[in-house]
This record gives structure tokens, C-alpha cells and sequence, in this order.
């Protein structure tokens, strides 16, 4: 069992999850009453320079967006070795942890998942040029009052100042195998809102139908699976309900090719508002190839 942290001005209720690089503890503010979240960059990370100012750039990244749909950063603090900041806390859970209950997301719930993540990334992509870069089930919350937010930006990434002018492109960077966009395994081009685009709906495609993208495999045949054209995860309507706009969806944001990709979260937002309403759709007649295979003669 974890040792409670002692931390000034805090008091620590309880654990809430634990990364691979850090842990979260619930606690409250001693000096207002609220409840927050703390995350505490584990011991052998904070001894790391490069480490601890990773976890800084996350802290300043949450702390400088201001939006509902992002989880919010109060501040980064050091103490006795402890390098940790302070969050807004969640009342709910995670799209993961429901997946480990339950198999599925049902469509609608789905599309407003989709539309609240859009809204949330295209405000930070036109203002800040922020690409989150690990969109996935785990990073998708929901709380006691039906709000969904963004969380865990530790491998965000911003790619343009637009007040300045000025490109920062990191050497490397890093996201989950069964997420990952094809240009992210391949590193070589300055990343935009299109990579995450196509994080967005390999996350949905496991939460309509309970089954990951290009599952059975190991973590490099995984991203292998995503660049390769010639590899297509199934039509989701094999394992759910689905209606056709919301495949024709996913379908669109998965194109392997970001060139022939659905390019704006703008488009993403427009087009689930669409198939709400039910409008039909002309299949996507640009070249590029799509993770799915979707077989509109059923």
C-alpha cells in the first residue's frame, strides 16, 4: 500500500490511479475547502531532468488552456524531492474503466463523446497549436454531472505559436500503439489536429463495439497495422448496432493518408450534429485508404 504523501497546504484523501510515471491522489485544499486532484511525479522520473520538465510542460499546457472540456492544472509545486501539480478533480470516471465494466458506448453517447472531444481540441489546436498525441479511452472522462473531459496531455505537443510565428517540433513523440496515427509511427512530419483526428476515432471504434482496432497483436505489429494499407480493421457493424453516418464517420477520420483525412475538427463536429439529425451521406470518394473496412452494400 502507497504511503499517503505529505504535501503543504494539501490534505491527501486517497488514491485515485497510478501511470507509469506518476500517481494521482484526491485530496482537498486546506486553504479554500475544494477538492482537487494531485499528481506527483514518481521518485525516479523527478530525479530525471528531462523527465521533470515533461511533466512541467503538461502542467503549463493545462494550466494555459482555459476550456470546460480540458481538465484544468492550478499549478506546479516542488517539495522535499516531490515534484507535483495540482488539478481540477473529476467526479466520475473514465471511458476506460466503463469499458472494463461494461462491453460498449452506445452510439448517441458516442457521437457526444466525439463532439465535446472536437470542441475541446479545436479550441486548443487554433489557439495554442496543441496536438494531444495519446487520445484514447483512459483520457476521455466523464463527470457526476454528464460533462466530458479531456485529460492527461503528457505527451501533448505544441507545434505552432500562431501570435509569434514561430514552429517547435519535438525529435520525438511518443503515444499508444492502438491509438497512434500512422504519422506519428512514421516521425517524420511536423504533427497537426489531423493526428489526433485519427486517435479520435480509433478510440471510438472501441468504444461502439468493445474491440480495438487491430487487437491479437503485439505492440510493433499493432503500429505496423495502422501504416500498412493493405491492413483493415473490420466493418464496426460486425460487433454493433452502428448506424451508416456514424461508420461513414470513422471511416473518414481513419484514412491512413493524413492528406485525404477529414482535416478540421470544425468537420468532425459538423458531421456528428449531421447524423444526429439524420442526414445520409455520399460515400468519401478520395483515394486515401481507411483502418476500416466499411461495406456499404449491406
Amino acid at each position: 500500500m502507497d504511503d499517503i504523501p505529505q504535501l503543504p497546504g494539501l490534505a491527501i484523501l486517497s488514491k485515485i490511479g497510478e501511470g507509469g510515471m506518476s500517481v494521482v491522489w484526491k485530496a482537498v485544499d486546506e486553504r479554500t475547502g475544494a477538492t482537487v486532484a494531485v499528481k506527483i511525479l514518481k521518485p525516479e522520473f523527478a530525479a530525471n531532468a528531462e523527465d521533470a520538465q515533461l511533466f512541467a510542460a503538461e502542467s503549463h499546457t493545462m494550466e494555459t488552456i482555459s476550456h470546460d472540456g480540458i481538465v484544468k492544472s492550478y499549478g506546479l509545486y516542488a517539495h522535499e524531492g516531490k515534484i507535483y501539480y495540482v488539478m481540477e478533480f473529476v467526479d466520475g470516471y473514465s471511458f476506460g474503466d466503463f469499458l472494463n465494466r461494461r462491453h460498449a458506448v452506445r452510439e448517441a453517447d458516442c457521437l457526444l463523446i466525439c463532439e465535446s472531444v472536437a470542441a475541446a481540441l479545436d479550441y486548443a489546436w487554433n489557439n495554442f497549436g496543441i496536438v494531444h498525441c495519446d487520445l484514447k479511452p483512459d483520457n476521455i472522462m466523464i463527470n457526476s454531472s454528464g460533462e466530458v473531459k479531456l485529460a492527461d496531455l503528457g505527451l501533448s505537443r505544441t507545434f505552432k505559436f500562431l501570435k509569434e510565428g514561430q514552429v517547435d517540433v519535438p525529435d520525438h513523440v511518443m503515444g499508444t500503439p492502438a491509438y497512434i496515427s500512422p504519422e506519428q509511427i512514421y516521425g517524420d512530419v511536423e504533427l497537426d489536429c489531423r493526428a489526433d483526428i485519427y486517435s479520435l476515432a480509433a478510440t471510438l471504434y472501441h468504444m461502439a463495439t468493445g474491440v480495438i482496432l487491430f487487437p491479437n497483436l503485439g505492440p510493433e505489429d499493432m503500429m505496423r497495422a495502422h501504416c500498412d494499407e493493405a491492413r483493415q480493421a473490420p466493418d464496426p457493424r460486425n460487433f454493433a448496432s452502428l448506424s451508416e453516418g456514424f461508420c461513414q464517420l470513422i471511416e473518414a477520420m481513419l484514412v491512413k493518408n493524413r492528406d485525404y483525412r477529414m482535416p478540421t475538427w470544425k468537420d468532425v463536429f459538423e458531421m456528428c450534429r449531421e447524423i444526429e439529425q439524420g442526414f445520409s451521406f455520399k460515400r468519401r470518394t478520395t483515394p486515401g485508404v481507411s483502418s476500416i473496412a466499411l461495406d456499404l452494400g449491406k
